[in-house]
């Protein structure tokens, strides 16, 4: 694992966030009529409940949202449990994760810092034939630490930006972590259109380990999502996604899903969600299905 890896990662965003300090310093934008004045709280000084923006967690599916947790506040999210089926090249896999918490402390009225485990995982692969076992791996997975900075529409508007780089820390548990630090950034757009619908739009540029671990890559991740209440179910909520992800690694192939999920909230801050993502292509996860929580403090 190389750490002086992991310390220049952690220096991009560390730069990301100050560049994005200045730019909020130096804001004149006129505010939100109706929306209260959060600039000055922060960690130490919480924002007050009847002032915190809706409670739009990250999961489930796999985009982002842009907005970030209220300042001074925590919240959990994590699966109950995911199992995801992959059949390629001769070789289907099993795989099974429980309990994975992100969990996010709100820093400024703007900005948060998450720290993602990636929870308890046993993976089994299998010669699709034979049925003869091939490898097997169980353990705790890697570690991601990830800081997410709206730059527009945190708390409203028409549209909602952020930006998150974030650093990987592998578990080198073998089978489940390929052992390698690996970092990127990811940027969110939300548009908030009538009706109560909202799309997502994602980009992702990654520096990777490729398969045979003799160089790093770039991957690019891109994702288009629409989300809206379901009518008739107060609190629930559906959406879709088309995800797609590529390198310029030729070992590393391109994978395309379709995501489908719901989430049900019982209350402001505590949301139930489920999910089925289902692979488009050969050499993506034929269906991964998964349950989880998001609960905020």
């Amino acid at each position: 694992m190389s750490w002086g890896r992991a310390a220049k990662l952690a220096w991009l965003a560390i730069g990301f966030t100050a560049l994005s300090c200045s730019a909020r310093a130096n804001d004149a934008t006129a505010p939100n009529a109706d929306v209260p004045d959060k600039s000055g709280y922060n960690l130490f000084n919480p924002t007050p409940d009847d002032e915190m923006r809706k409670f739009t967690p990250d999961r489930p599916a796999k985009g982002f949202s842009v907005r970030t947790i209220d300042a001074g506040h925590i919240e959990l999210e994590t699966d109950f449990v995911s199992y995801t089926y992959s059949r390629y090249l001769g070789i289907t896999t099993h795989s099974f994760e429980a309990f994975d918490p992100n969990l996010k402390i709100g820093i400024t009225n703007w900005a948060d810092f998450e720290i993602q485990f990636n929870g308890l995982q046993s993976q089994q692969s299998f010669d699709s034939a034979t049925g003869a076992s091939l490898a097997h791996g169980a353990g705790f997975g890697d570690v991601f630490l990830r800081t997410k900075i709206n730059l527009f529409g945190n708390d409203s508007g028409p549209v909602g930006l952020a930006i998150i780089p974030y650093v990987k820390v592998p578990s080198s548990v073998p089978v489940i972590s390929n052992g390698a630090v690996e970092g990127g950034l990811i940027a969110p757009l939300a548009l908030r259109l009538p009706q109560d619908y909202i799309v997502t739009l994602m980009t992702e540029v990654d520096e990777l380990k490729n398969v045979d671990d003799s160089r790093r890559y770039t991957n690019f991740v891109n994702l288009i999502g629409v989300s809206h209440p379901l009518p008739g179910v107060e609190g629930a909520n559906a959406m879709v996604e088309l995800y797609s992800s590529s390198g310029t690694d030729p070992a590393s192939p391109q994978i395309y899903t379709f995501d489908a999920a719901m989430n049900f909230r019982l209350d402001k801050h505590t949301i139930l969600d489920v999910g089925l993502n289902l692979g488009l292509n050969k050499a993506a996860p034929k269906a991964q299905i998964y349950s989880g929580i998001s609960v905020r403090f």
